[in-house]
């Protein structure tokens, strides 16, 4: 389905539901920046669902909403189609939460517990409907989140799944692995900040540089 000059308040849900994105972003990179408009209004909804899910407050969703938007409009030139357009816009809404979290507690790191463990937890973060393309794309990151555990030291690898995976408390993971619950916590300081910086390039869309492409 093609646009041309129609007003952008005009298009029916179904009609941008319709829309051949890949013939908007090729549009726009060469040279009709009204193109973006159709993929904002498709995406809008649910960036800020995604930013007020992660910020809770409606005004700080709107800004962050707004922000991604913008980035996305001056970092289109340069998007190469290597993902459907919603994964690459929705790393972009990733990256600008982590940022803002980041400058509202500066002394406090971003700890992995705000990343989603696994594929259906990014779905929850999404759509109840999702895409296939959508799909492939978040399979892929609970693919890459395994695979950055597995790549752990032993003790905290262990201590990470047992909070996680199996979902013990602190005292109880102590208790099972006849540690002191500072050791645990230590572990799982240790494995969060790890994990931290092995996934983040990913959500910036950057390369992997300790091997994590998907075997």
């Amino acid at each position: 389905m093609t646009f041309t000059q129609k007003s952008i308040t005009s298009y029916t849900d179904t009609e941008l539901e319709q829309i051949d994105e890949d013939s908007l972003v090729n549009q726009f990179q060469s040279g009709d920046t009204e193109a973006f408009n159709p993929l904002m209004l498709k995406y809008q909804k649910k960036i800020y669902n995604l930013m007020y899910q992660r910020v809770r407050d409606q005004e700080t969703a709107k800004d962050l909403c707004q922000e991604v938007f913008l980035k996305a409009f001056n970092a289109l030139p340069n998007f190469k189609g290597g993902s459907a357009f919603y994964s690459w816009i929705y790393r972009i809404a990733i990256n600008c939460s982590i940022d803002f979290q980041r400058k509202r507690n500066r002394d406090k790191v971003l700890t992995f517990e705000e990343l989603p463990l696994e594929a259906d937890e990014v779905l929850r973060m999404t759509d109840d409907y999702p895409s296939p393309e959508q799909l492939l794309d978040e399979k892929e990151l609970g693919l890459i989140i395994r695979k950055a555990v597995k790549k752990l030291p032993p003790g905290q690898r262990r201590v990470f799944n047992l909070r996680h995976r199996r979902e013990l408390a602190i005292k109880e993971i102590a208790a099972l692995l006849n540690r002191s619950e500072g050791t645990v916590k230590a572990h799982l300081h240790h494995a969060h900040r790890q994990l931290q910086g092995m996934l983040l390039p990913y959500l910036r869309n950057e390369p992997l540089e300790w091997n994590g492409e998907i075997q």
